[in-house]
């Protein structure tokens, strides 16, 4: 996906960093063994998030493992199993880079749509396999991408509509976990795709700008440059609004794991991302060149 949910790594345990990258790691091992090797260049962090999430709720954890693996050949790493929580984030996953390149397909011109195109016929078979089991989670997220690109088309000048949309396709992936588990972690997740797709609008102003593609936060604020600063205000009132319903959310959840990780997740991660991207400091994987690295 898009790489901006991360913990602030000074203020983690030694254990909670061995804790995030061996769920990483799991969840690697787990998308390459169900989907293959290709699948795992697309795994992020916002994915270890939910991975992390779904994690905490059943009561008994499986112990960790050791494995080797391309990125690692010679040294084994800390890893976490796979089971349920990581196979259905794999599955989600692999839907929703499927669905994201189409998208680049839809809304790109020139190379970028060509490398769309190519990276969505790559993934295909994955796809299809990933939707066999979650049929409805891929329904959802379809019906919701196409709204969302009848807002685009539109150019329709409003922070909110889009976000919303974008939000209830996060809010889909959630699992039948009990009444009230599911709607918190509904109501999470939603809060979740919202931050994520306003940001993500941040982050791409200018190429957008330059390019003439539609962008919410433009659009909204009249803006014809990549400055931020005259409504950076207004910007960091309704994304600190959707972290602190993110965290209104978790504190509803009963978890039995990793409630200090996820935290610092939500508490500190999250809004240290939100400073960089509306400051201009921002970098993709933290500015660090290997594949999960943190």
């Amino acid at each position: 996906m898009f790489g901006f949910i991360r913990p602030l790594k000074p203020e983690l345990r030694v254990r909670e960093a061995e804790r995030f990258q061996s769920v990483y790691c799991g969840l690697c091992h787990t998308i390459g063994r169900r989907y293959g090797q290709l699948h795992t260049l697309f795994l992020s962090y916002d994915m270890t998030f939910l991975a992390l999430t779904l994690l905490s709720l059943p009561p008994e954890a499986p112990p960790m493992c050791r494995r080797r693996c391309v990125a690692s050949p010679l040294r084994p790493k800390a890893v976490c199993p796979s089971g349920p929580e990581l196979e259905r984030t794999a599955d989600l996953s692999v839907l929703l880079v499927y669905h994201k390149l189409r998208d680049t397909v839809a809304d790109e011109r020139g190379a970028k749509r060509l490398l769309g195109r190519l990276g969505a016929a790559a993934v295909r078979p994955g796809y299809n396999k990933a939707r066999s089991h979650l049929p409805e989670v891929d329904k959802e997220m379809a019906g919701c991408l196409e709204e969302l690109r009848a807002l685009e088309q539109a150019r329709v000048p409003s922070l909110d509509r889009p976000a919303d949309t974008f939000a209830r396709l996060l809010a889909g992936v959630a699992p039948e976990a009990g009444a009230d588990t599911e709607r918190i972690l509904r109501q999470m997740f939603y809060h979740t795709g919202r931050w994520v797709y306003l940001l993500d609008a941040c982050a791409d102003l200018a190429e957008d700008l330059a390019s003439g593609a539609y962008n919410p936060v433009a659009l909204r604020f009249g803006l014809s440059s990549p400055d931020l600063s005259p409504v950076r205000r207004e910007l960091e009132i309704t994304l600190e609004r959707s972290l602190a319903d993110i965290y209104n959310a978790f504190q509803l959840l009963t978890v039995y794991r990793d409630r200090e990780l996820l935290e610092n997740i939500i508490c500190l991660g999250m809004p240290m991302v939100t400073r960089q991207v509306l400051d201009g400091t921002y970098q993709s994987n933290g500015g660090q060149s290997r594949h999960g690295s943190l």
